[in-house]
């Protein structure tokens, strides 16, 4: 399966990855599986139809947020690779930034970090 990259999705280059897990690392991996669960449940299908009806930065979205980021915080390795994605999820957590949160979960469900 491939997938345009979200974050290039307005680019006439947008790199398209292929979504196989074959060369990836086990932390890679985690954090994309973790993700790609979190992406099928009832807070992610919640927090979709916040942003897309605008609703940002209040309690509700903070909730959906943090039930979103915290499964892929949980497995995140600490290494280096990831820790960037670390932080940036819980700065999302804190800001309770839907939309933001909805466009890293997206691309660590293809790529497993940034």
């Amino acid at each position: 399966m491939k997938e345009v990259l979200p974050h290039w999705h307005f680019s006439p280059n947008a790199p398209v990855m292929d979504v196989g897990m074959k060369r990836m690392t086990r932390g890679d991996r985690a954090v994309a599986e973790a993700c790609r669960r979190v992406m099928e449940g009832e807070a992610w299908k919640e927090l979709v139809i916040l942003e897309s009806l605008g609703v940002r930065f209040n309690g509700l979205v903070g909730w959906f947020v943090s039930e979103v980021a915290s499964p892929v915080l949980e497995v995140m390795p600490g290494d280096a690779f990831h820790q960037g994605a670390a932080a940036q999820l819980t700065h999302m957590v804190k800001t309770r930034d839907g939309g933001e949160t909805i466009r890293i979960i997206k691309t660590l469900a293809v790529k497993g970090r940034f």
